[in-house]
């Protein structure tokens, strides 16, 4: 892709928890990530400690935050005056009655968040958080030289779902095959998309690609859940 390069979004999956593992459905319960969830978080930390963040976004959920408040905490050492936003439009999708049943569950549907719902739920956030940045941003007298960075923290089925409006919104462009439904995202997996601003005529326009999806490699041999109760249950 050609243009100058605007921004870079990361976003990252929280860690294991006890419930991922038994394949209990979680939703909005605020449950807290397990020992191996915890040494998921550091290595992501670090991995991402030398990545100078502009913004930074999490659920409120303490196994979403958990991680992104360890990640702050590494960057803030060399980096001060980033702020950690904590916001409650990043939580998983609410799953009403099935939450802190195992998986799969026959209970009553229709106190849960609908699949629409999330999906809208996901591209609100978007237009108001980072469409509307990268519009700021994009604007050719105040266009620094250099490339900001966005971190976002938040949970599988609210991420797998968050991708799919992005792409059938034409959002970012990605592979004809992950048109109907995105590969899964393991624990602490982290995204990047890169937005580039393109002259077209007198104008310029930001195109926004995957640059990586899920990746895990940072891990380096630590157990990733790929299952996700939550997303199942969709």
């Amino acid at each position: 892709m050609t243009g100058t390069v605007l921004a870079r979004l990361y976003i990252v999956r929280h860690g294991e928890t006890d419930s991922n593992r038994d394949k209990i459905i979680q939703g909005h319960l605020d449950t807290q990530l397990n020992a191996t969830g915890l040494a998921q978080a550091a290595v992501t930390a670090e991995t991402l400690r030398h990545v100078c963040f502009d913004k930074a976004f999490t659920s409120d959920l303490q196994r979403a935050s958990k991680i992104s408040l360890w990640t702050a905490e590494e960057i803030l050492q060399y980096h001060s005056g980033i702020e950690l936003v904590k916001d409650s439009e990043l939580r998983e999708r609410f799953m009403g009655e099935m939450q802190g049943k195992k998986a799969p569950c026959n209970e009553e549907a229709s106190s849960i968040e609908t699949g629409e719902a999330l999906f809208q739920r996901c591209i609100t956030w978007y237009d108001r958080v980072i469409a509307t940045y990268m519009s700021s941003i994009a604007v050719p007298a105040i266009t620094e030289d250099r490339c900001r960075n966005i971190l976002v923290l938040s949970h599988g089925a609210f991420l797998s779902t968050l991708f799919r409006a992005m792409i059938s919104s034409n959002y970012i462009s990605c592979p004809a095959e992950w048109k109907a439904r995105p590969p899964r995202l393991g624990n602490t997996s982290i995204s990047i998309i890169e937005y580039r601003a393109i002259p077209r005529g007198k104008h310029r326009e930001v195109d926004a690609v995957i640059l990586q999806y899920g990746d895990i490699s940072h891990l380096h041999g630590l157990r990733v859940m790929e299952e996700n109760a939550d997303v199942e249950a969709n």
